[in-house]
């Protein structure tokens, strides 16, 4: 037998999701308001209330009344006989089903948007012995280009990281990698309408 799972909306509520939850099934299971459809030549339960049951939050065991009188906007415990006005069936379901997905979504990985992009090519040449080169084309989040390169010397795990944008016009690199002046003197872009270009002056004091 399964773990009997209530959760905990608020003082008054708390729910749980009964055997139809999920999807329909030949035995109501745990659902105490459903209906039946026949489907493939059998009657199969769905549950009317999308799967989700309120009980009281003082007695976690009893399953609270939707009083038709009050149009189904007030919900009742039959033992301590506290009436609950909840606006409508539905958007309690929906709170209940934001506080599921809270359970749910807790551990999720957060990534912001503005920084996802598309993958399209990826290329990894070497220029020269000691060098190593990495292109990887993408597309951002406006549909537009994004050309990423990758310098660095073979071997080390340090690089300059470059993102040409070609529709934007710009030729920007990522302050946290290596200074570029350490491994490259100049990198120009031509593009259709101009040409992008910086060009780096190592101290002699800071060469390796």
């Amino acid at each position: 037998m399964s773990e009997k799972i209530i959760y905990r909306l608020d003082d008054e509520i708390s729910f749980r999701k009964c055997s139809l939850f999920e999807e329909d099934s030949t035995s109501r299971g745990d659902c105490t308001n459903f209906y039946t459809k026949e489907v493939h030549f059998h009657d199969h339960y769905f549950c009317k209330q999308e799967g989700l049951h309120f009980h009281c939050t003082k007695h976690p065991e009893i399953e609270l009344e939707c009083d038709p009188d009050f149009g189904g906007s007030v919900l009742t415990c039959p033992k301590c006989r506290n009436q609950i006005e909840i606006g409508n069936i539905k958007s309690l379901i929906s709170r209940c089903l934001r506080a599921l997905n809270r359970e749910i979504f807790k551990d999720a990985t957060l990534i912001r948007v503005d920084d996802w992009y598309t993958p399209e090519i990826k290329e990894k040449i070497n220029p020269a012995p000691d060098y190593r080169l990495i292109t990887n084309v993408k597309t951002d989040k406006d549909g537009d280009t994004i050309v990423v390169l990758y310098i660095s010397y073979v071997g080390t795990g340090t690089k300059v990281q470059y993102f040409i944008k070609p529709e934007k016009g710009q030729l920007t690199s990522d302050h946290k990698d290596m200074d570029p002046a350490k491994i490259i003197s100049k990198i120009e872009v031509t593009l259709k309408d101009r040409t992008l270009t910086q060009a780096y002056h190592e101290d002699a004091d800071d060469k390796f």
